[in-house]
Order: structure tokens, then sequence, then C-alpha cells
């Protein structure tokens, strides 16, 4: 099972990333992607989401792919992947 849920079919194709910076504020490259940018560390495999609105900007993630697909997500329907689960800032998690 993946840890994203399938998109539904667009209307049209989506983006790709735009390079905005060989080398960004993490020393690697850095993107504009649907109004959020990426800023990835050397050798782009460690990037940052930079998008104010949503609730995990400043997170990092392992690849740029996977940082279009929450965006994507995001802006086509207020969703985060299913296998994330966010906790609050200072709150204890339960099971």
């Amino acid at each position: 099972m993946s840890m994203f849920v399938n998109l539904p079919p667009s209307a049209g194709a989506l983006p790709e990333p735009e390079l905005t910076a060989a080398e960004g504020p993490l020393g690697g490259p850095s993107y504009s992607y649907r109004g959020a940018t990426i800023d990835c560390q050397k050798g782009g495999n460690v990037c940052a989401l930079g998008m104010p609105d949503h609730p995990l900007h400043g997170r990092g993630f392992n690849a740029i792919s996977v940082i279009t697909s929450i965006v994507d997500l995001w802006l086509d329907g207020q969703r985060l992947p299913n296998a994330m689960q966010l906790v609050a800032k200072g709150q204890r998690r339960t099971q």
C-alpha cells in the first residue's frame, strides 16, 4: 500500500518543478512548484517544503517527488498523505 492516496486524473498535466537556484539556502538546488518553494541540500536528496499555508511547511523529506505529491494533494483537495499524522508542537502522541 502506498503512503499517498491516488490523485484523480486532472484535465491537464501538472507542471514540473522549476529550478530557481542551482545553489539555494540549503546548499543544493531550489525549486518553485505550484506556489511552493522546495529547498534541497547538496545532492538534492533531502529537501524542505516552503509553503506557509501548508501544515507541513518547513518539514524535510527525502525526495522532491514526495514534496510535489504533498503539494498536489493539498492544493487539489486540502488533503494530506494517508500515512502522515500530524502532531501539534508540544503535544504528545497517544496510541
